[in-house]
């Protein structure tokens, strides 16, 4: 009796673990969402939706740039010129790396970038100035936060927010 009470509440704990691969996944992209603008825009009768993620608060080896994702949906608006430029300073754009898809929302209506630049520690506020094809700029805002005041530490089970 002991042992099959005892067999019973591990497999119970086990499977409320936290650890789950699509639990931890869908931590991630919930907390990206935090951290993520959105803009509506319209060309030749297409509308269109950009968002910016800043991903640095949630990727799992810190970094020294200020890495984004920006997406577009749908993927059938035409692109013909993009940039990005952040805190005044032109931005490197490219295809988002496989390795970044796990903190984002994904669907196949969906163009997928990277945008990065070489980070300032002293910047606080990013603001995200973006030149879309023939379109008015717009612009998105970000704030840089201490890791320790939104992310659920490794080595204990707390969350500091």
């Amino acid at each position: 009796m002991r042992i099959s009470f005892l067999l019973s509440s591990v497999l119970f704990f086990s499977a409320c673990s936290m650890k789950d691969p699509v639990v931890v996944d869908t931590n991630l992209k919930t907390q990206t969402l935090m951290f993520s603008q959105k803009y509506k825009i319209t060309q030749d009768k297409l509308n269109a939706i950009v968002t910016m993620s800043y991903l640095n608060p949630v990727l799992d080896n810190s970094t020294q740039d200020d890495v984004f994702a920006l997406t577009l949906t749908p993927n059938t608006f035409k692109i013909q010129n993009l940039e990005v430029f952040i805190n005044h300073r032109k931005a490197k754009i490219q295809e988002l790396d496989q390795e970044l898809f796990k903190y984002l929302l994904q669907n196949n209506y969906t163009k997928y970038f990277k945008v990065s630049l070489p980070g300032i520690k002293t910047e606080n506020i990013i603001k995200a100035k973006i030149c879309l094809n023939h379109l008015p700029c717009f612009e998105l805002n970000f704030q840089k936060y201490p890791k320790s005041l939104y992310y659920r530490s490794e080595d204990i089970d707390t969350q500091y927010n």
